[in-house]
C-alpha cells in the first residue's frame, strides 16, 4: 500500500533557505531560565526555525544566539509553529523586532544558498 502525501502550497511571505548550525536559546519569563541547546534548521528575513528537546514553548518569546556570515547575531522571536518529532521538537518562529540591517544579511545569504 502506498501513501502519498498531499503537497503543501508555500504561503511564505518571504524565501527561506537551509540553515545549519547548533546554537542555544533563553525563553523569557521562564522559571527554568538557563539556556537551551538548539540546531536551526533554515532562515528568512521573517524568521527561523530550529530543532530542541525542549517542549511546550508555543508563544514563547525567546533569545537566541547565532553566527550569519561574519557577524554574530542576538534575536527575539516569537514561536509560531511547533511540531513534534521522534525525539525532538521543531519550532518556526518569527522575528519580533524590524532589523534593517539583519534583513540585508540574511538577503545575502540566501541569494547565496538559491545560487548554490
Amino acid at each position: 500500500m502506498m501513501i502519498f502525501r498531499k503537497k503543501h502550497k508555500n504561503n511564505r511571505t518571504y524565501p527561506r533557505a537551509a540553515f545549519y548550525q547548533p546554537s542555544y536559546f533563553i525563553v523569557e519569563n521562564d522559571d527554568r531560565s538557563n539556556a537551551n541547546e538548539c540546531w536551526f534548521n533554515n532562515i528568512s528575513v521573517g524568521g527561523m526555525a530550529f530543532e530542541s528537546e525542549r517542549d511546550n514553548l508555543d508563544d514563547s518569546v525567546i533569545n537566541v544566539l547565532y553566527k550569519i556570515g561574519p557577524q554574530m547575531r542576538k534575536d527575539k522571536l516569537q514561536v509560531k509553529f511547533s511540531q513534534k518529532l521522534m525525539t525532538r521538537w521543531r519550532y518556526g518562529c518569527q522575528f519580533l523586532s524590524p532589523d534593517d540591517n539583519r534583513n540585508v544579511i540574511i538577503s545575502k545569504y540566501i541569494e547565496q544558498k538559491l545560487k548554490e
